[in-house]
């Protein structure tokens, strides 16, 4: 019985090997392609203007002194805050008199909000090189309302205390601290001042994303800030008018370019 079961398997594989020689009259194999597409656009919708201390929660109907950039888009300021310093008297000044921009009142989802002055920016732009820098300028001295001639000479706006923040991934963010800086006018101390770099974005493929810079906050856990984060320092030299004075912050996002190294 054995010699019968290995002649068996034996036979078998003679067969099979048999069976397997002529290659040659197999059909010839055929092939075609086929494309997978998938198309990405760049994401050109203005974005909503979020709450600095919870970026999730969109404000509800922002309106002064949050002033929203109507053309927010791919590569933008979305949104800035007016600086309100307050009121004082016409006086004599021992020293250079100082004074705080007061918090944004606002609403989120939850209900009415305080926070700081904030800057809210984007890049979603459909690019290899994300590099940017944030800027500030003082593009206008304080000027008298009643009188283009009369001026806060020498007057300085300093910012401290910030924070910044995005819903978008941290591994992404174009930084985690930004540092103070102060904003100040020409060498007469009447016209347009040099921009300021507040934040640059070095890495190429970080910085993707919607974040805000908030100076001063009032979250939990948090001192109060909110209302001693932005300075004017005036120069007590100044001959003061009963009367407002304005000043004009301009925000700018600007690409770097990519210099491939040498």
């Amino acid at each position: 019985m054995k010699t019968k079961t290995l002649c068996s398997v034996a036979l078998l594989a003679v067969i099979g090997a048999s069976l397997a020689l002529p290659a040659g009259a197999n059909a010839e194999a055929k092939s075609q392609a086929a494309k997978g597409t998938m198309t990405f656009t760049e994401d050109n919708d203005p974005k909503d203007v979020v709450d600095p201390e919870d970026p999730t929660k969109p404000i509800v109907d922002p309106k002064e002194p949050i002033i929203v950039n109507p053309d927010r888009g791919s590569f933008s300021i979305d949104a800035v805050t007016e600086l309100n310093f307050g009121t004082d008297k016409v006086k004599a000044f021992a020293s250079n008199p100082e004074y705080f921009a007061a918090a944004i009142p606002a609403k989120n989802a939850d209900g009415d909000i305080t926070r700081g002055n904030f800057v809210q920016f984007t890049d979603v732009r459909g690019t290899a090189n994300h590099k940017y820098t944030v800027s500030a300028q003082l593009t206008k001295q304080f000027t008298a309302g009643t009188s283009a001639s009369t001026f806060l000479k020498g007057a300085t706006i300093d910012y401290s205390n910030a924070v910044i923040t995005s819903k978008d991934p941290a591994a992404q963010w174009p930084a985690t601290t930004v540092a103070g800086f102060k904003l100040a006018a020409d060498a007469a101390g009447t016209g347009a001042g040099d921009s300021v770099k507040v934040l640059e974005n070095k890495d190429a493929s970080k910085g993707i994303g919607t974040y805000t810079i908030e100076f001063g906050q009032y979250g939990d856990g948090t001192a109060d800030t909110t209302a001693e984060s932005v300075k004017l320092t005036v120069p007590n030299t100044n001959i003061l008018l009963a009367d407002t004075y304005t000043a004009e912050i301009t925000w700018s996002i600007a690409e770097v370019p990519d210099t491939p190294a040498q």
